[in-house]
């Protein structure tokens, strides 16, 4: 039955490619700049096939220098988004592609009114999956979403609703997206502000009365990125990206301790959990948690997209660790956590972000790839764990560190463990997000939506007691 249903998938795909009488519509270009520096390119194509149903295709490469200790390494991302729409615009078919250092991950389906229906092709394994589209949400393709902003009636401060499909963390995703309109140039161009539910970045795109994109930027406080149009492809030189910098160390550096209080820039926030609790704008951070009760710990023992935990190779290895080790839930965590750290031998920026299984098989990964595979790891030997994002003050690096790390549940109580900068207490991390436990977000997504609020600004260590 698999195997039927990727041919007819196959089948799919060659219908969403152009025809000897297909009618191009639109072929734009357009060039990325991350911190005036040309790191991006979108090549933008729509063509109307004969039925009048339509193809829009999106193919955006970015090059990012990540850099880290003095050392700094190249990272390509290459997305692809192909949707069949209807002559109203509505996807009914799409295939998506997103190949990251080499690493490929591909999705194909179809949508109806009520389910998109989905495989995901990804390290040699086929996934299937059934995602209900809420009621009243009509899925839009790209050129359908800009029309129905460009031929609308708005006066500054008006929103439109508008939701599409997209891949993020190895999953079809329904992205939900209100634009305000902002102004109407002489020209008739219109710009807008777009805020997406699953990724709040301040975006704002400008419009042709057409529908055509003729400009777009993104403000992540650190790291701002503009789209121009430009007559075809360009070389990328690639923007640097550190996870150092991201926000201003202010008073005196943490103490290494049980507790730290941090005062937090206006309006932003943190999560509260076991280790973490915000109060008027201070977060009190604590190295032990107090005991508690899990309502359901299968939530977090659970398959997930990052953490392939069914994986015969990788079952074998940790049942291997949980045979040797033949001790009580705390140390085994313990011993485990040593295990991924002594795993991953290649231990560098060249995995944007990497999946439990990515590591697993080719060692190699920074405090993501650590952290996906630690948590599977705990899962696989029946220990709830979690994925958790956000920063650590490091001495190493004079400051703030975006970084990702686990929580796992043993013995009543949630414990920290890092397999990938060990040694810091809980008390000097502040947790913005996390990828598990029925999050969607892959551990790239989450720690931008947890910085939103936050980058490019101070963070005030305080005494640790009021």
């Amino acid at each position: 039955m698999r195997m039927i249903t990727l041919m007819i998938l196959a089948a799919l795909v060659t219908t969403l490619h152009a025809g000897d009488t297909d009618t191009l519509v639109t072929d734009q270009w357009f060039v990325g700049n991350i911190n005036e520096q040309p790191a991006m390119t979108m090549h933008a194509v729509v063509l109307q096939h004969p039925d009048g149903t339509y193809s829009d295709r999106v193919e955006t490469n970015i090059v990012l220098n990540r850099v880290l200790a003095g050392t700094t390494i190249a990272f390509e991302v290459r997305d692809t988004q192909v949707y069949k729409v209807n002559a109203s615009g509505v996807i009914t078919a799409f295939t998506f592609d997103h190949v990251e250092n080499g690493t490929v991950t591909s999705a194909m389906g179809t949508v109806t009114d009520e389910k998109v229906l989905t495989t995901i092709l990804r390290l040699g394994r086929a996934t299937d999956s059934v995602l209900p589209i809420p009621p009243g949400i009509k899925l839009l393709g790209q050129q359908a979403s800009q029309n129905l902003l460009a031929k609308g009636t708005f006066t500054p401060g008006d929103k439109q609703l508008f939701s599409t499909l997209a891949m993020m963390g190895n999953q079809v995703r329904i992205v939900n997206m209100t634009a305000t309109h902002q102004k109407t140039a002489d020209n008739g161009a219109l710009t807008f502000g777009v805020a997406m539910d699953l990724l709040p970045i301040p975006t704002s795109m400008t419009l042709t009365p057409k529908g055509d994109l003729i400009g777009m930027s993104m403000d992540m406080g650190f790291m701002k990125m503009n789209f121009m149009p430009t007559p075809g492809p360009v070389p990328l030189v690639g923007a640097e990206l550190a996870p150092t910098g991201l926000v201003t160390a202010k008073g005196p550096a943490p103490a290494s301790g049980p507790i730290n209080r941090y005062r937090l820039p206006a309006e932003a926030t943190v999560p509260d959990d076991d280790f973490q609790r915000l109060v008027a704008g201070v977060v009190t951070s604590v190295s032990t948690s107090e005991p508690a009760v899990l309502a359901d710990p299968t939530v977090y023992l659970r398959a997930e997209p990052q953490l392939e935990i069914d994986d015969e190779q990788m079952k074998a290895w940790v049942d291997a660790l949980v045979a040797r080790h033949q001790v009580a839930q705390p140390v085994l965590a313990e011993r485990l956590r040593l295990a991924v750290r002594g795993y991953i031998v290649k231990k560098d920026l060249s995995m944007g972000d990497g999946s439990a299984l990515d590591t697993f098989r080719n060692r190699t990964g920074d405090c993501t790839e650590h952290a996906n595979l630690l948590a599977a790891v705990l899962r696989i030997a029946k220990i709830p764990s979690r994925v958790e994002l956000g920063m650590v003050f490091a001495q190493d690096f004079g400051g703030w560190v975006g970084h990702a790390w686990n929580s796992a549940y043993v013995d009543g109580q949630w414990v920290h463990l890092d397999a990938a900068y060990p040694g810091i207490p809980r008390s000097c991390y502040l947790k913005l997000g996390t990828t598990s436990g029925g999050e969607w977000q892959n551990t790239g997504a989450a720690m931008i939506s947890g910085f939103a609020k936050i980058l490019g600004k101070d963070i005030e260590t305080l005494t640790p007691t009021p």
